[in-house]
């Protein structure tokens, strides 16, 4: 085997040092640190590929072993064994020595060293060293904790099982989950589970879960979606399922599998979570491994790890059973409950079946949602057999068993991935996607289908208004059947209706239908007006639910906005803008308030670049679609926000012509006798300046 023993003696050193506890501990994590940054580069393939569809079958089936990947030059990096690098040569793949990926590697290392040596000084206190962006394991747990106290009527910090070294009497770690919904709102709820960061190398998908729970708490009060779903939903987030490999990983070692000593101990120590499941496991040849020193290793037996075990058992207490016995027996279409298992990297949306290439009994209902899913973040959607199927995966249990729809999603490009990728790419474009799945989790078979309420204005408002009672508001919602990676062929909007306070899919509901359209509902996105009487809506603030149907009839998941009923209206933002290249000037002087005066304009051009003022201009740094927003505030304290994208262009680069070296020809001599009388203008002006 190629596998570098050494580094994977260094990993088992490593275990004996872990943290006691989940409380932060400065000094024992430097340590830590410290012993990890010896650890020696890994042993690296580069296999080539040149159909990213192909490239993406690998990555699936070899997501052990990947270490880089690059669809767009051809090629994929990973730690491969001879018997991987026999099979991929047996299909006619080119393998070669990775030797510039194991020199980069080998310089991210010293470059950990000095972090860790920082780290011990003193010099940083929060983070993984090189990626402070990513909490470590006691961070992220005091930080799930801080949000629990702080918003305790909407969360709960919950302890499910322990890790593998804490069952064993060698510190670890609780296994928690942060349970987010509106404890003062009682009755059964669609329920959404995700777990993240089951291979301890991934250091994306605790940081995204992270983030959405803080989303879903800090925003309760603000956005009327997060509203609405923290009131009539259950969100329960695992951020580490596995916390003792992790702790190996933050010192930047390639680290996927669990702590387990009893297997490899001398080697590639423990099991393979992600194949450690119950339904189909060990049931497909080469789905896994049963050389315990392999990264797949499928563990002695199924859900034979105490990580495993903890997270299935709380999977069957989430979710009634919803299909029969047989592979073939499918969930009902209108089956709730959603399970979302979050890893990097590879930018793909996977669902079932995984073990085999024949599609699942809910197929359809799973390209759908994962279509739809892979519209918000851009990734690749698809079945997540690759070029070999694998069993004993997460969705086992959550799928296989009970019938509940389980996807995986594969954040990113890396496995250390870089902080701003993180920022500026990953984390806003998934955590749409997961505000999607907490919507679609009612019945997400069949919600997949409809279209979504893209745009909710009210008065020219976005999400909010303010008015007194009986005024009138005018509605306009937009709707979309085409947020979908599949064909937008015969896919339209027919319908939008409206609901206030109740929500719109209880019987209870009263459900007015908007009516103003362009006469022609044969588009995939559609605007539809209405008019809202708000002469029986009391004073404060009141959810308007807004939902779209397609031409099949297919309903969507709903969107709301905020009415507050007070003794003033909100202003009315507009504005206009003119642009040259790089440069547009912007003007709000059409906006409006119709009992106060507006006091301030504050403009937000998403780049890092805010101002204020009626009038402003703003010199954007690149080309392309900007997105601007306007807020308005009046002299009771309303305010309204619009949006509205607008396109910029370089400015055109015009080379002058370059001037001729001898007189031009005329054929009537006109042009010489100028160019002579221009010469001797010039000799005569020359002559009078010396004089001077």
């Amino acid at each position: 085997m190629r596998k570098n023993t050494s580094l994977r003696r260094k990993v088992t050193e490593l275990l004996r040092m872990s943290v006691a506890s989940a409380a932060i501990c400065t000094a024992t994590v430097t340590s830590f640190y410290a012993t990890a940054s010896t650890l020696q580069p890994i042993n690296a393939s580069r296999v080539e590929v040149a159909d990213p569809a192909i490239a993406r079958k690998i990555a699936i089936s070899f997501h052990h072993a990947i270490l880089e990947t690059n669809y767009a030059e051809g090629y994929i990096i990973a730690d491969l064994s001879d018997a991987e690098i026999a099979r991929l040569k047996a299909e006619h793949f080119s393998i070669k020595p990775a030797n510039n990926w194991q020199k980069k590697y080998a310089a991210f290392q010293q470059q950990l060293k000095e972090k860790i040596s920082s780290a011990k000084n003193g010099k940083q206190v929060a983070g993984i060293p090189g990626y402070e962006c990513y909490a470590t394991v006691e961070e992220t747990y005091q930080q799930a904790a801080d949000l629990a106290a702080t918003h305790s009527q909407l969360s709960e910090w919950i302890d499910i099982g322990d890790s593998w070294q804490k069952t064993n009497n060698q510190g670890g770690y609780d296994l928690m989950v942060l349970k987010i919904t509106n404890k003062n709102i009682s009755g059964e709820k669609p329920k959404l589970f995700i777990h993240s960061a089951m291979h301890a190398r991934e250091y994306t998908p605790a940081a995204l879960t992270l983030d959405f729970a803080k989303q879903l708490l800090n925003e309760y009060s603000s956005n009327a979606d997060i509203q609405w779903i923290v009131d009539h939903r259950e969100i329960h987030l695992l951020f580490h399922m596995n916390p003792d490999g992790r702790k190996i990983a933050e010192s930047g070692v390639y680290q996927r599998k669990n702590t387990n000593q009893n297997h490899c101990a001398n080697n590639s120590v423990g099991v393979d979570l992600n194949r450690n499941f119950a339904f189909f496991w060990n049931t497909t040849a080469n789905g896994s491994s049963g050389n315990e020193c392999d990264e797949t290793f499928r563990g002695a037996s199924a859900e034979s790890e105490p990580e495993t075990k903890a997270v299935s058992d709380y999977i069957r207490g989430l979710f009634p059973d919803a299909r029969g016995p047989n592979e073939q027996d499918g969930a009902p279409q209108d089956t709730p409950g959603m399970h979302l298992d979050i890893h990097s990297y590879s930018e793909l949306v996977l669902w079932p079946y995984g073990h085999t290439d024949r599609i699942s009994p809910n197929n359809s209902g799973f390209v759908a949602l994962g279509n739809k899913l892979a519209f918000f973040n851009g990734y690749t959607p698809q079945q997540s057999v690759g070029l070999y199927p694998t069993d004993g995966t997460s969705d086992d249990v959550s799928y296989g068993e009970l019938g509940i729809a389980a996807l995986t999603f594969e954040l990113g490009t890396n496995f250390f991935q870089q902080c701003s990728v993180y920022q500026n790419k990953i984390k806003p474009d998934n955590l749409p996607a997961l505000v999607y799945s907490a919507k679609v989790a009612a019945a997400p078979y069949l919600l997949a289908y409809g279209p979504e309420v893209t745009k909710i204005e009210l008065n020219g408002a976005e999400d909010t208004i303010s008015i007194t009672q009986g005024a009138p508001i005018e509605l306009a919602a937009t709707a979309s059947a085409v947020q979908t990676k599949l064909s937008a062929n015969g896919r339209t909007v027919s319908r939008i209706e409206y609901s206030i306070d109740t929500p719109i899919w209880e019987a209870a509901a009263n459900i007015i239908e908007l009516t103003e359209t362009d006469g022609n509902l044969n588009s995939g996105v559609e605007v539809i007006k209405g008019q809202i009487d708000t002469s029986t809506l009391t004073q404060g603030q009141h959810m308007l639910f807004v939902r779209a149907y397609d031409g099949n009839g297919k309903v969507g998941v709903p969107s709301a906005a905020f009415i507050n009923i007070s003794q003033n209206n909100s202003p009315t933002p507009e504005f206009t803008h003119q642009c040259t290249d790089l440069k547009c000037d912007f003007d709000a002087s059409n906006s409006s308030d119709t009992d106060g005066n507006i006091v301030s304009f504050e403009w937000d051009f998403h780049d890092g670049n805010q101002g204020t003022g009626e009038t402003i201009s703003h010199t954007f740094g690149e080309a392309g679609d900007k997105n601007i927003t306007l807020k308005i505030t009046d002299n009771a304290g309303s305010s309204a926000e619009k949006s509205a994208q607008l396109t910029v262009s370089e400015p055109v680069v015009v080379t002058p012509p370059t001037p001729p070296t001898t007189p031009p020809a005329s054929s009537s001599g006109g042009g010489l006798i100028i160019w002579l009388n221009a010469a001797l203008a010039g000799l005569w002006l020359l002559r009078k300046r010396r004089k001077r």
